[in-house]
């Protein structure tokens, strides 16, 4: 770890000369990078705030754009990195809605062709009012499921239900292994599972 005074070497550094570290090879530029620019990225991440994703993965996004900012800005552009940084933020969170969007959509689509619960076996020795008993409670779960969880928590859940592991869920849903896990977590306590 860097000392205080590396650190405090570091706040000074314009943004240009940050990214120029950064493309270096120092993580710590980037690191006070997104510092600089938590606020940018919460704000514009809380534009967001009721779409279909949880403000841990907005913000994870935010930071996504602030890092394709930092890689692909070109300092003899006109426009200076701060309005660059801004826009790939936002594009980047635009994306990630826009995706999450479209999963929910998909997972809803599939889910309520599911609703009656029909598909879902139960076994033939059970009694009339225990089916019909079994058929609301699965409802009423497969509802719960619909209405408090994220599209990303969906398509994770889903995946997870399927077999896979979080290294093949992130590479199908395009997440890195930490979102996936995050996900995983959080679908866990909102459904109160234990793992």
């Amino acid at each position: 770890m860097l000392e205080n005074e590396q650190l405090d070497d570091f706040k000074k550094l314009s943004d240009a000369e940050l990214i120029r570290l950064y493309k270096n090879g120092s993580q710590t530029a980037f690191q006070q990078l997104a510092l600089r620019y938590i606020f940018i990225i919460r704000n514009k991440s809380s534009e967001f705030h009721n779409a279909f994703m949880e403000n841990d993965d907005l913000l994870q996004e935010g930071l996504l754009g602030l890092h394709n900012a930092v890689c692909s800005f070109n300092e003899n552009s006109n426009t200076s990195f701060r309005t660059y940084a801004g826009i790939c933020i936002r594009n980047r969170l635009v994306s990630a809605v826009r995706a999450a969007n479209a999963e929910k959509n998909k997972i809803n689509n599939s889910v309520s062709s599911i609703d009656t619960v029909s598909d879902i076996p139960i076994p033939s020795n059970c009694e009339p009012e225990n089916v019909f008993i079994i058929n609301e409670e699965l409802t009423s779960l497969l509802n719960y499921i619909k209405n408090n969880l994220s599209s990303t928590e969906l398509s994770v859940l889903s995946c997870y239900l399927d077999g896979m592991t979080y290294k093949q869920i992130a590479a199908k849903l395009n997440l890195t292994g930490k979102a996936c896990d995050n996900a995983m977590q959080r679908v866990r306590k909102k459904l109160k599972i234990k793992g």
